[in-house]
């Protein structure tokens, strides 16, 4: 056999009886435009009933100038030059074509008188960019896939039911991110990309996985009725070290960054690059089990509505460490987020912290600005108002300086503090104090030194002014916390079992001259 003449009238010839290879597929015989040459054999032996296994079918075809509306419906198909080949087990097309904006090569498969391959199947190897998914409408987050690279797009047909479709991809010389939680991957480093649902006029998209340069995300997508996004529900998002949590990602409208909700899971802030460094974002409203602020300070039940206008920030609430509740807001700062923490009840903030066992009442105000590594802040504390009773540490110091009134007032009501002021450098492993004070009308002190996290260890070194009242004149000379008159001091070991020292000779010296006894405070790079 051989024919030569348009498409549509070769599809016609192949679907006569007893074949009927289009009726089978159930595709009509106009399903394309273009020019077949079509040449093969049929061998039919002339008997009554023959065998099915006696008759053979070899057709080979050269398409050209294919073009159709009908294969995808609402997709332009077209291509240049395609080979088919027909037999009695199926039928198949493969080459290069062009699919609206899309460029493929791949191939269109039919299987005949097999139950267990019902319908065709489309495979094919396409240039994979943000054209693709416009093209077949697969809305994802704005800012998710930039640049080009490759993937392996299957689309299987079934008579009754739209188009099923899976696309794959290692995402080798794309640019992917999901901006609204600060996660992004070079066109250089692999991944793998699932999207799966069905096509029609509003496709469906019930899987998509993504993961690669730290992410592991799973979930899917929803379309509203003109086919933008409505929400993209990720079951679980793991970014590095730092999240995991369910994310959903809500459109907001053509030309409009997503609103972000995350309802469990936890974040760390010491590695976060949530929302940074991603322009204007769109509402984020949080409500964690556990955010991670630094070693040995955390926030349970954390719940805060931030924004993305001028960078990531907002307010907050939670327990830290799961007692001590706290306020708060977050701010951008050097692409990271700075914190801010207060509370009524500064005594409770300092026991969750695990600092002292020993406050009582105060406000406190806590400011916690990122700096060099990750995991490092610069830190501000201010406490108002506290009182503080059976201390250790103080005890020592005062029991060293024969200062019994305060002694007892230690171990009685307490000695009050009006202000308590510290700058400080937290790094995941220490506390680094450079100046902290503490001033009373009973009692001044002040203090530099290290705390080891992990351990506990304690290094400080401070004066201890008594009767800070009195002896507060003079104290314009000295740091603050110190009067004209004080003990230096040293407390060593651990904040369960301190090790105080005092040079009782450093009462001889005006606060001028203290400097001479002690060494220079820790300091750290700007």
């Amino acid at each position: 056999l051989r024919v030569d003449g348009s498409l549509t009238a070769t599809l016609s010839v192949l679907n006569q009886p007893p074949f009927g290879f289009l009726d089978r597929a159930n595709l009509p015989v106009t399903l394309t435009e273009g020019r077949a040459a079509t040449q093969g054999r049929v061998l039919w032996p002339l008997m009554p009933r023959p065998p099915g296994d006696s008759i053979v079918v070899e057709m080979a075809s050269q398409l050209t100038r294919v073009r159709s509306d009908r294969l995808i419906p609402g997709k332009l198909f077209v291509a240049p030059a395609l080979d088919v080949a027909v037999s009695r087990q199926g039928v198949e097309i493969e080459g290069p074509v062009r699919l609206g904006e899309v460029a493929a090569t791949g191939a269109w498969r039919q299987a005949f008188g097999d139950p267990s391959r019902p319908g065709s199947r489309v495979t094919a190897d396409v240039a994979l960019s943000q054209s693709f998914l416009d093209e077949f409408g697969i809305a994802l987050p704005p800012g998710t896939v930039a640049g080009r690279g490759t993937g392996r797009l299957q689309v299987d047909f079934q008579g009754g039911r739209p188009p099923q479709f899976a696309l794959r991809s290692d995402l080798l010389g794309m640019t992917v991110g999901l901006p609204a939680v600060g996660w992004s991957k070079g066109p250089g480093t692999r991944g793998n990309l699932l999207v799966a649902g069905q096509l029609g006029a509003v496709p469906v998209i019930d899987a998509l996985q993504i993961s690669g340069g730290g992410l592991q995300a799973t979930g899917r997508i929803d379309l509203t009725a003109g086919g933008q996004l409505d929400s993209a529900a990720f079951s679980q998002v793991r970014v590095g070290d730092w999240m995991n949590a369910p994310i959903t990602l809500r459109g907001r409208g053509a030309g409009q960054p997503v609103g972000v909700e995350i309802r469990g899971g936890t974040l760390d802030l010491r590695g976060a690059r949530f929302g940074a460094g991603q322009g204007e974002s769109g509402p984020v409203s949080i409500a964690l089990d556990r955010l991670q602020i630094s070693e040995g300070i955390a926030l349970q039940g954390f719940r805060g509505d931030f924004r993305g206008q001028g960078g990531f920030r907002g307010e907050f609430s939670g327990r830290l460490n799961g007692s001590a509740p706290v306020q708060g807001a977050v701010a951008p700062r050097n692409g990271r987020s700075a914190v801010r923490l207060r509370s009524g009840d500064a005594g409770a903030v300092l026991r969750a912290a695990g600092l002292t066992n020993n406050g009582a009442g105060g406000a406190i105000d806590l400011t916690l600005l990122p700096t060099g590594g990750e995991g490092t802040f610069d830190g501000f504390l201010s406490i108002n108002d506290i009182r503080v009773q059976n201390a250790p540490t103080i005890a020592a110091l005062l029991d060293a300086i024969s200062v019994v009134g305060l002694l007892q007032q230690l171990d009685g009501q307490g000695l009050v503090f009006d202000d308590i002021d510290g700058r400080f450098r937290l790094t995941p492993q220490q506390i680094i104090v450079t100046e902290a004070s503490a001033v009373g009308p009973g009692l001044g002190i002040s203090v530099d030194g290290t705390y080891t996290l992990a351990s506990k260890r304690i290094d400080l070194q401070g004066v201890v002014s008594p009767f800070f009242f009195v002896n507060s004149i003079g104290s314009f000379l000295t740091r603050r916390g110190e009067g004209l008159v004080g003990f230096n001091f040293t407390v060593g070991g651990t904040a369960d079992a301190p090790d105080v020292g005092v040079n009782p000779l450093s009462i001889l010296t005006p606060g001028m001259f203290r400097e001479i006894f002690r060494r220079p405070p820790p300091e750290v790079a700007e």
